[in-house]
């Protein structure tokens, strides 16, 4: 008992003393150790060290240790906090390890936009030729029966039977009798054969054998392919008709055909490189020679020609290929960003900038304004500066940490009102985690893992939002708003307390979206309205497929013309286009972006 009076004796005159110094030495209040910057700035209000994580700034315990979501090292709170602006993330080398964070400069350049068309492969139609039958008979025999045969110009493919023929043999072996006397009737009868493309030599035959020939062999005047047979044996045939239809395929045609939204980029001249499953990893080129001037009103695409050459006649008459074209948008230079560095949610693009000149990694979330989409990459039109970094990998958890902290982000509009931090039941989500959870270091290991029956439950939504896309594309009102109401209560059903720690703070981050979008559709009053909440709902769902690797076989696919131009995706059980943007007429524009399989 003596010695604790002792002490608080002792003590008593520390904290006297402490009092009087800091009156008489109040101008200079700096701390002079690490230890002083701590018990100083890191403190609650009992004057207890506060720790929290860098990544998840909910986290806030008294003793130093582990995050028990992610695992990494409890900084003081001072550190986590010191942002330079009120939706600043400050951050440390540790965590922008942990979140995989890379950035890319914002660049000025000349935009080249990759357009990707189908084609085909067609004969060069300047190349392609007919044999016809320049005097009117009968087929006695066909010396080339089968389409697909090669033959060069000289070869006989016919032999036919003509009266009038014969009759014009006779009256030249009768005028070659008197050539001498009469050479001008003897050329003319010599030149009507000609003209009836008999080949020099057997005329010749003819006047040296003073034989008249019954039949007389049709010969091909060109080399080529023969691409169709429109003649048989012992068939009569009128003078003109068509016989044999003959392609050189030394120099072929392929057709494209581009979306109406890049008519503006194409043009003659410009290089188109293709490909074919028919030769792996060989790539061809041909350039641009005509555009077509009409649009067809079915699939809103035109086409575009190429003259490709045919080494080796590799490339075959109606194979499927792929072009790829990379077209200037902009002779001027334009700002752009990295596809990558994107956020959407509806009409709003978020990134993430790193804030120059601070003595730790800090960044802010940005909203900024797009224009033209050029390859990977996005034209900006307003709320970025060259030279300034984005973040390109590392993004969405960069925005998970902004929405915990409640700061500007992709679903929090409006920071400080506390609205992204509504559970799924209304209630507002606890500062700190529940006191079960222990931070140990297999912390990452355990909440990474999905149970099966949580799958299972969103595979559920994804089936009622397959029947939502096919009511879509009939356009068929009533039927779309009551699978938007199944969606919506299979959303309902979701049991997201079978998640843990980060992925249950993921799926908290996709759920408000999914179902405020699924009771737009439910309650809209227009088919329009029904598909621009679609095409929201349809982005995140896309997402949370992959995210949480719902199991299944599903197509992400896509349509250049939906979104008044500026493109929309969507997900289908199968490779068809059944556009749910567009109307009846298109509802097979599109294609299949990616193959989704877990």
């Amino acid at each position: 008992m003596k010695n604790l009076k002792k002490y608080l004796i002792y003590a008593l005159f520390g904290i006297t003393g402490i009092i009087i110094g800091a009156i008489l030495f109040n101008g200079d209040s700096s701390p002079e150790t690490i230890e002083d910057h701590i018990a100083e700035n890191h403190t609650n209000n009992q004057g207890e060290v506060i720790y929290t994580c860098s990544m998840h700034p909910q986290i806030r315990q008294k003793e130093p240790g582990n995050c028990p979501i992610c695992g990494m090292e409890l900084i003081p709170a001072d550190e986590a906090t010191s942002e330079t602006g009120p939706n600043d993330l400050v951050m440390t080398a540790a965590s922008i390890k942990l979140a995989e964070i890379e950035t890319t400069p914002v660049s000025r350049t000349k935009p080249v936009s990759v357009l990707r068309m189908p084609g085909k492969v067609v004969a060069n139609q300047n190349l392609t030729s007919a044999i016809t039958a320049h005097i009117p008979g009968r087929i006695i025999n066909l010396y080339v029966d089968f389409e697909g045969d090669y033959v060069q110009a000289g070869q006989r493919v016919a032999s036919i039977y003509s009266p009038e023929l014969i009759a014009a043999q006779q009256e030249l072996l009768e005028t070659a009798k008197y050539k001498e006397q009469n050479p001008i009737l003897f050329e003319s009868a010599r030149k009507k054969l000609e003209l009836w493309e008999l080949p020099v030599s057997t005329i010749d035959e003819i006047i040296e054998s003073k034989t008249v020939m019954e039949s007389v062999d049709i010969v091909s005047p060109v080399s080529g392919f023969v691409q169709r047979i429109n003649v048989q044996r012992q068939q009569h045939v009128m003078e003109g008709a068509l016989m044999y239809q003959v392609a050189d395929l030394s120099s072929v045609w392929v057709m494209f055909d581009a979306f109406e939204t890049q008519t503006s980029l194409l043009k003659n001249g410009l290089e188109i490189q293709f490909t074919t499953v028919a030769y792996p990893g060989k790539t061809f080129s041909g350039k641009v020679d005509y555009v077509d001037p009409v649009i067809q009103n079915n699939s809103r695409s035109l086409r575009v020609r190429v003259e490709a050459k045919n080494k080796g006649n590799i490339l075959k008459p109606n194979m499927l290929v792929e072009g790829t074209l990379n077209a200037t948008t902009s002779q001027t230079e334009q700002l752009i960003v990295p596809r990558s560095a994107i956020l959407w949610t509806g009409t709003r693009s978020v990134v993430f900038v790193k804030k120059p000149n601070t003595d730790s990694p800090t960044f802010a979330a940005r909203e900024i304004t797009l224009g033209q989409r050029v390859g990977d990459y996005f034209i900006v039109i307003e709320g970025l500066n060259e030279g300034e970094e984005v973040v390109t990998n590392g993004t969405f958890k960069l925005d998970s940490a902004a929405q915990l902290a409640d700061k500007l982000s992709m679903m929090n509009r409006e920071p400080g009102t506390g609205a992204d931090r509504v559970g799924h039941e209304g209630h507002t989500m606890p500062d700190t985690p529940p006191s079960t959870v222990s931070p140990d270091e297999n912390a990452m290991n355990e909440i990474s893992v999905v149970p099966a029956a949580f799958k299972q439950q969103l595979k559920a939504v994804v089936s009622e939002y397959l029947v939502l896309k096919d009511a879509l594309a009939s356009a068929d009102r009533p039927q779309s708003t009551a699978a938007a109401t199944l969606v919506s209560s299979s959303l309902s059903e979701v049991n997201m307390e079978l998640l843990k720690g980060e992925s249950h703070m993921e799926w908290m981050r996709f759920l408000n979206n999914l179902k405020t979008n699924s009771e737009i559709i439910a309650k809209a009053t227009s088919i329009e309205q029904q598909r621009k909440a679609f095409m929201i709902l349809s982005s995140k769902l896309i997402e949370v497929v992959k995210h949480f690797e719902i199991p299944g076989v599903y197509y992400q696919q896509f349509c250049p013309m939906s979104n008044n131009g500026d493109g929309a995706y969507w997900l289908s059980a199968d490779t068809n286009i059944n556009n749910p943007y567009l109307d009846d007429q298109m509802h097979d524009c599109g294609e299949t972006i990616t193959k989704i399989e877990h």
